[in-house]
Parts: structure tokens; sequence; C-alpha cells
């Protein structure tokens, strides 16, 4: 059995010993520490890949006011890259980042999709703080765009507009410089998911105008990071992700059942869309205020089994 393998074996443990003790599983979607690691082959197994580390880091209570960044305009504060990017988080994001720069070194323009097996398993969280962590390099152009139209929630993070957004440019109703709107970081946009005035997903994203659409993103930003809908309950990442580089599955240690990780990557397998990585996220927000996170663990392994496709 893999590694990978072995984490998610882990993560269905530690779901089931919640499940026993609190009679219902861990809900929210917070952005805990993370890490990326290699793609895996079929079911998650990873066999022969290398364990990099393990990390184990505990705060102990609400972080100085000197130490993060006040709240801008109401921004979530999850994005935790922006208001505390000394942390140990945003540190665990940086390595993501690391990954994400050290798998394009020719500088290509990239877009990414991110995704998880369930709902509310830390996808959009994982997605915002990869874009503001991104954007921390002032070279790159980078955007976030929200894919999710059923349960879409970046705007309302962000502080932003709503709409128009992806919907209405996908349909025609609206223009690029529209639905392009700016953040609290100077070289990170957004575009919101918009709204699909009664149809469906699927046919909005399959409008004549999506590819250039797509293409346009690609072309204006170094990156782009689109949060979309869950892989094992709807097909809208298997659309989207056709115009991306590839997909990053999230799994949180003590939520996403085994089973339902290894559907949703055969899904993703299904529809021929590459799996740049798989991110590990786990642990509770408490309460008491912003800051106050516990962290779990962190699988890391190597880039051999993308470097052999």
């Amino acid at each position: 059995m893999g590694r990978i393998a072995d984490a998610l074996k882990k993560a269905e443990q530690q779901r089931r010993e919640k499940l026993g003790h609190a009679g219902s599983p861990v809900d929210g979607d917070c952005g805990e520490a993370v890490a990326v690691v290699s793609a895996p082959s079929p079911v998650l197994d990873a066999s022969g890949d290398e364990l990099f580390g393990c990390l184990t880091a505990a705060s102990g209570g609400a972080i100085g006011a000197n130490e993060v960044s006040p709240p801008t305009a109401g921004m979530d504060e999850s994005l935790v890259a922006y208001y505390d990017p000394s942390s140990v988080i945003s540190e665990q994001y940086r390595g993501l980042r690391t990954r994400l720069l050290s798998q394009n070194p020719d500088n290509e323009h990239r877009t990414m999709a991110i995704t998880s097996s369930l709902p509310r398993d830390g996808k959009t969280v994982t997605a915002l703080n990869t874009a503001f962590i991104l954007a921390e390099i002032r070279h790159l152009r980078v955007l976030v765009v929200d894919g999710d139209f059923r349960r879409s929630s970046l705007a309302g993070m962000l502080k932003l507009g709503s709409s128009p957004g992806l919907a209405e440019l996908l349909m025609g109703e609206a223009s690029y410089e529209e639905v392009l709107q700016p953040t609290a970081a100077p070289n990170l946009f957004f575009v919101a998911a918009g709204q699909t005035h009664g149809r469906s997903a699927a046919e909005v994203l399959s409008s004549q105008s999506a590819t250039s659409i797509f293409a346009t993103f690609r072309n204006q930003f170094h990156y782009t990071i689109i949060d979309t809908p869950p892989a094992s309950t709807v097909t809208d990442v298997g659309i989207i992700g056709q115009w991306c580089n590839g997909v990053i599955m999230v799994v949180r240690l003590d939520k996403t059942p085994e089973p339902m990780a290894q559907r949703a990557v055969r899904l993703l397998q299904a529809n021929n869309i590459p799996i740049l990585g798989t991110v590990l996220v786990g642990g509770d927000r408490r309460s008491g205020g912003y800051g106050y996170y516990r962290y779990y663990r962190y699988y890391y392994t190597s880039d051999r089994e993308r470097a052999k496709r």
C-alpha cells in the first residue's frame, strides 16, 4: 500500500473516531495547514514514492495584533495567508506554492482547478489561500475564479461583488472587463461565479465562448486558480478540467471517507484530467476568534510519479 493510501487510511480512521465520539463528522470549510503531494496513481495509491516528512504543530491561542494584518472590509478570517503571513499555516501554503512552481520550470502560464470529493472538505479556502500565497510573488499576475455555480462563496469571503461573473461572461451577458475585480492584493484578481439564470451549470460551461474565455484567462495571468464543485457530486469539474493544466484534490484528514476520495480520483481519470497533486488538510477551528487553529499532520511525497507521465 502506498504512502498516500496509508494517509487516507489514517484519515478514515480519524473520521470514524470522530463519529464515535461526537456522533457526527466534523463540518466546516476552514483552511488548516496544507501540503501538496505528487499525483497519485489509481485509487490514490502512490506506491514507491518517498515520504519527505511529517509535521505536527499547534497554536496556543489568539495571535497578537502586531502579528497579523487588520481585517480588510470584512474579508473572511480563514484567509490566513493574507491576515497572518508569518504563521505556520502560511508556511505550509508556501510549501504548496513551491511544489506548484517546481512543476512549472519554464514559467509557463498555468490554469489549475481545485476540487474535493465532498462539500466542505476545504477546497474553497485552499483555493483562496493558494491564490494569495502565489500573489506574494509580486511579478506574478494571479486570478482566482469561482467556478462553483451551485454553492458560490468566494465573493462573500473576499467581500466583493457576486455578479456579473463567470456565468454571465460565458453566456455573453457581460464583458471580460465587467467581471474582473481587484482584490486586497495588488496583483491578485477575482471573477465571481455570477448567476446562471435558470440554466444548468453544464449548459453554461459548454457555451461556444468557453474555450476562448479560459484561453484569455491563461494569456492574461501567470496562474489562474479555479474553485470547482466536488468531483464526486457533479460533472462540472470534468468540463472545467479540460481547459486546465490539471486538478488539485483536497482531502480532509478527519472527514473525507476514503472510498469517496477514490471515487473522485477515478472520475477525474475517466475524463483524462491530470491530477497535479493532493492536498491533505486537517484540524478544527476553535472558538475564540481569528487565529486559533489546531494542526494535524501533513504528508509529503516526491514528484517521481508525475515525472513518469
